[in-house]
């Protein structure tokens, strides 16, 4: 069976816009003068979007402690208040794709 990646440049690429996106709305959202009201709704569906993109890439955050720690704490970040004007989301999924991406590098390196 050949060993492909997960996440290929192209997704990688879509799924750091799509972060980008999502922080992007908080940012004007609590410029506006609402955020600190609906930025917990917005972080729970950009985690279920990306819980799912990263599901769907065959990506599992339960046995690997890394990627769980940064995609969780990430995620916890992003619903208090004044740090989701942060570009966390941004941080939390280029971080989980860099890791991914350096583990196939080295189970391709060993195989």
């Amino acid at each position: 069976m050949e060993n492909k990646t997960k996440i290929d440049n192209i997704t990688a690429t879509l799924m750091i816009a799509a972060a980008l996106f999502y922080d992007g709305v908080q940012t004007l959202l609590t410029a506006v003068g609402i955020g600190p009201f609906v930025n917990w709704l917005i972080s729970i569906f950009a985690w279920l979007t990306f819980w799912l993109w990263f599901t769907i890439k065959g990506v599992s955050f339960t046995n690997n402690p890394k990627r769980l720690f940064t995609f969780m704490g990430g995620s916890l970040l992003e619903i208090i208040p004044l740090i989701a004007t942060l570009p966390i989301w941004t941080a939390n999924i280029t971080a989980t794709v860099f890791i991914t991406k350096a583990e196939n590098k080295i189970k391709k390196a060993i195989s």
